[in-house]
């Protein structure tokens, strides 16, 4: 079990490019759908206890590594998750350096822009499909979408929100 738990999230930490929220769906896909480690109303537990807590998105994965197999399925989640990636992103970052001022390099900059905002928003969709089970909570979530998208609130303030209000009337 931990050896399979290790592989899915060394496979998520190289696919992570664009920061931890854009492996979200794969992270869901793979711990939710594919391995059946945890429900999708789990993971968006996971997920919103991740964003309250200081620290990374990615730390989705060391809940699910400690629903799998405790302490240590979270620190084999966490190892895995974290290793391949800095390792990866410290050899990358040499040869980005050596390339500096190159049209190429500027290029590719900017062509990744889009697609780590799709991947957000994918992500965004892997987590309401954990979370949206009633009207209630697409009422919920279409108000904090709202809030977001035309204030300057933090968006820690909206979850804590969000989560008293689902709490005082999903009783």
């Amino acid at each position: 079990m931990l050896l399979r738990l290790g592989t899915v999230f060394a496979i998520l930490s190289l696919l992570g490019f664009g920061g931890g929220r854009a492996i979200i769906p794969q992270m869901y896909r793979d711990t939710v759908v594919q391995q059946h480690w945890v429900t999708a109303a789990e993971f968006s537990r996971y997920f919103a206890i991740s964003k309250l807590a200081p620290g990374p998105t990615t730390l989705t994965g060391a809940l699910i590594g400690f629903a799998v197999a405790g302490i240590t399925g979270s620190l084999v989640a966490t190892l895995a998750l974290y290793g391949p990636s800095s390792a990866l992103c410290y050899g990358m970052g040499r040869i980005w350096d050596r390339f500096q001022g190159h049209p190429l390099r500027d290029g590719f900059a900017k062509a990744m822009g889009p697609v780590i905002i799709g991947l957000v928003w994918a992500g965004a969709a892997a987590i309401a499909e954990g979370a949206l089970d009633l009207p209630f909570t697409y009422a919920i979530a279409g108000a904090v979408t709202i809030v977001l998208l035309t204030t300057k609130v933090n968006p820690i303030v909206t979850i804590l929100a969000a989560g008293v209000a689902g709490a005082a009337f999903l009783r």
